[in-house]
């Protein structure tokens, strides 16, 4: 019995150690499996976080660079005494390419930069659509004077025909006079009836020139006074954009030095 239970107890040790080993070569295998799958994962994030900056550092280089775009238009229109719809189009243009990259920007982050971006692209539309509702709103004006034009040659015409038919009357009132004869016998005078025309069209026409003159002048006063609305408009644009300017280029300087953290 003592060498066959020397046996069996020889038998299970020997089963024991192999299970032992079985389990702890497992054990070696998951842990050096954990840790490829950590040394993968390592990789990658480092290799996201690198394409995630480039990505950022083009969309924010771009978007910067449409919002330059839009300065130079802006200046450029500034320097032309009577700039055209063409500059004004193409500002707008510019500000859309803003907005487009801003949209991108939104998609790679972080929040903080995409919110300073459509800030900035906000106030740059708005420098954009103030200059083009002040030209629509000069173009209306001066379509409406048009419209009701003074009517100056047709009035310096009854001026001239009042006057004369004034002297004429002046004179064949005094030659009356001097005949001794009396004034009424003027009334169905050719002259007198012609001289009476020519006050109703005068004072017909140059009526019709004041009534113009003034309707053109309250719409040239009212256009001035939505430049002036507007320009201030501008200036409170301009300020929060350089505001935002400094806040995005801030917070985008801070994305680029921060890594991207592990999902």
């Amino acid at each position: 019995m003592i060498p066959l239970l020397v046996a069996v107890i020889g038998l299970a040790a020997t089963g024991l150690g192999a299970i032992v080993g079985a389990r702890a070569a497992r054990f070696g295998a998951e842990k050096n499996a954990e840790t490829v799958r950590r040394q993968v994962r390592d990789q990658s994030t480092v290799e996201h976080g690198h394409w995630l900056r480039q990505q950022r550092l083009s969309t924010y280089e771009s978007f910067l660079a449409a919002w330059d775009e839009c300065l130079h238009i802006t200046q450029a229109s500034a320097d032309v005494p009577d700039p055209d719809s063409t500059c004004l189009d193409d500002l707008r243009e510019a500000a859309g390419r803003m907005a487009e990259r801003a949209r991108r920007i939104a998609l790679l982050g972080p929040e903080e930069v995409t919110q300073a971006a459509e800030s900035l692209t906000e106030a740059m539309q708005e420098d954009a659509e103030v200059p083009i509702r002040f030209i629509k709103a000069s173009q209306a004006a001066i379509a409406a004077i048009d419209g009701r034009p003074v009517q100056t040659e047709a009035v310096a015409v009854a001026t001239e025909e009042y006057v004369q038919h004034s002297e004429q009357l002046a004179e064949l009132v005094s030659a009356y006079r001097g005949q001794d004869r009396d004034l009424r016998d003027l009334d169905g005078h050719p002259l007198l009836a012609e001289g009476m025309r020519s006050i109703e069209k005068y004072l017909q026409v140059s009526g019709d020139a004041r009534d113009a003159l003034l309707e053109n002048v309250e719409r040239l006063s009212e256009t001035v006074r939505e430049a002036q609305a507007m320009l201030d408009v501008l200036k409170r644009s301009r300020e929060a954009r350089e505001l935002s300017r400094e806040r995005f280029t801030s917070k985008a300087r801070q994305a680029l030095d921060t890594p991207p953290m592990p999902e």
